[in-house]
């Protein structure tokens, strides 16, 4: 469903800029940088479509960083927290006006058939409880000959992350363990093939064609 968030307060907006910081240089120390590799990622989305639909948009980082090149992004997430953190990254940014919210399931989307041309998803399969299922209902919202772009950790990166939750006394849920390359065996019944893969700051991203 469509979520509006309230106007973003500039102490919220200064509490965000500063939690990213201290958050990137945590990264940073234990060897993922987080704004390159998100960079990475959206590079290999070029060329961007006007509308895009990013999925499990978390705190926003890939979204924001679709919006500063100029499109507008439907952001879907199962937390109104994090799709708030997203609107208050997105304010820091100056892109809020580019970003439309949506909080639902992304085995239910709320968009039509053939709806978009371009999709992002960003370290989101391995949170994943039933993957093929989103993948299904991004090949429904999915334009023919358009292009899903999806990103997660190498395993060096999941080593990495792991290290940083152990240091902040969490555990990092992998739920189902699905994988990228594990979605593959689904293309062919979906109508999708491989367009292209990639492997950079502990990021490894396929490009996927909906034929």
């Amino acid at each position: 469903m469509a979520w509006t968030p309230a106007a973003a307060r500039q102490d919220e907006i200064d509490e965000v800029v500063r939690h990213r910081a201290e958050r990137d240089e945590l990264f940073l120390r234990h060897g993922l940088d987080r704004a390159s590799s998100t960079k990475f990622i959206i590079d290999a989305a070029e060329p961007l479509e006007d509308h895009v639909l990013d999925i499990g948009t978390g705190k926003g980082l890939a979204a924001v960083e679709v919006a500063r090149r100029g499109s507008t992004v439907a952001t879907v997430d199962v937390s109104e927290n994090d799709l708030r953190a997203a609107f208050l990254l997105a304010s820091s940014a100056g892109v809020q006006d580019r970003l439309e919210f949506h909080h639902a399931d992304a085995r239910k989307l709320p968009f039509g058939d053939d709806s978009f041309r371009l999709v992002t998803m960003v370290n989101v399969v391995h949170h994943l409880d039933d993957a093929p299922a989103v993948l299904a209902e991004i090949a429904r919202v999915l334009a023919p000959g358009g292009r899903l772009v999806m990103a997660d950790f190498t395993d060096r990166g999941f080593e990495i992350l792991d290290g940083i939750h152990r240091e902040e006394s969490h555990v990092h849920d992998r739920n189902s363990g699905a994988t990228i390359d594990g979605l593959t065996e689904h293309f062919d019944r979906l109508g999708m093939r491989c367009g292209g893969r990639d492997r950079r700051f502990h990021e490894y991203v396929m490009v996927v064609i909906k034929t």
